[in-house]
């Protein structure tokens, strides 16, 4: 009998599914390579780029808005200038959505450096019936250059959105005025880890099946090892008809129990 840990995370349409071997489990079991520190650099980048994604899974579906808002060539600020303004900007926009009944949620990345410094702003989409978010942003933004809207897709899965934001802002946050990758609203859903022990007669398997109603990325599988040398594997379900009550804050589901950990690859 084999036992693994296995560790969901729901987050809006998406599932991520970790499986690892628990602690206590481990003796006898054939170990891999460990991973190099350049290895180990890459990992944290895509562990981070994960845990940006859920919060964006979870909290914003098809409709919210990517949103980019650029300078004109002559106005550009420096990063400490830039920095105050897109604080300014944020706190006038949650304004805007409370005179209007809604509550702002959003997450926010500067990017500067290697190209002209903006700003990408994660929105959700209001619509109050004279004006939009589209409206309010435009109205807030003026005089300083044209913001750029994208719908985010309609899949609810924003994995490659987090790949970008975090690549592009991976060489410059450490010493960004923010100190950090991105910012984002308190009132966001932090999606939690949820784990359990399962008892296979083999383990898991190598090529998993999706739940009913979902599918998975193909490219999200990963069959291999954890920074300690373990075997590992880790993969997304996206479900195929996204429903709004998908987005419904989300506490417990019973079938993969309470509790849990994270575990990098």
């Amino acid at each position: 009998m084999h036992r693994y840990k296995q560790i969901t995370y729901r987050a809006g349409a998406v599932l991520e599914i970790i499986k690892c071997i628990p602690r206590g489990c481990r003796k006898g079991v054939p170990r891999g390579p460990k991973k190099t520190k350049k290895e180990i650099e890459e990992a944290n980048l895509k562990q981070a780029a994960r845990k940006l994604a859920r919060k964006i899974n979870a909290n914003f579906k098809p409709g919210d808005l990517h949103v980019v808002l650029t300078y004109r060539k002559e106005d550009r600020p420096s990063a400490e200038e830039a920095y105050d303004i897109i604080r300014d900007f944020i706190k006038r926009l949650r304004g805007e959505y409370r005179r209007h009944g809604a509550e702002l949620k959003y997450v926010h990345a500067t990017e500067y450096g290697r190209k002209a410094i903006h700003h990408h702003l994660i929105v959700n989409w209001v619509n109050d019936g004279k004006m939009t978010t589209r409206d309010y942003i435009r109205k807030l933004w003026k005089g300083r250059g044209s913001p750029k809207y994208v719908d985010l897709y309609d899949t609810g899965e924003y994995q490659t959105l987090a790949d970008y934001l975090l690549k592009e802002t991976e060489k410059t946050f450490r010493s960004s005025p923010e100190k950090q990758r991105y910012a984002c609203s308190r009132n966001l859903i932090d999606p939690k880890p949820e784990k359990r022990i399962r008892r296979t007669k083999s383990g898991w398997q190598k090529d998993p099946r999706p739940r009913k109603g979902y599918y998975i990325i193909q490219d999200s599988l990963y069959n291999g090892f954890d920074k300690l040398g373990y075997p590992y594997q880790r993969y997304v379900m996206v479900k195929t008809d996204p429903k709004e009550e998908d987005w419904v804050p989300w506490t417990e589901d019973k079938e993969f129990g309470k509790g849990g950990e994270e575990v990098g690859v």
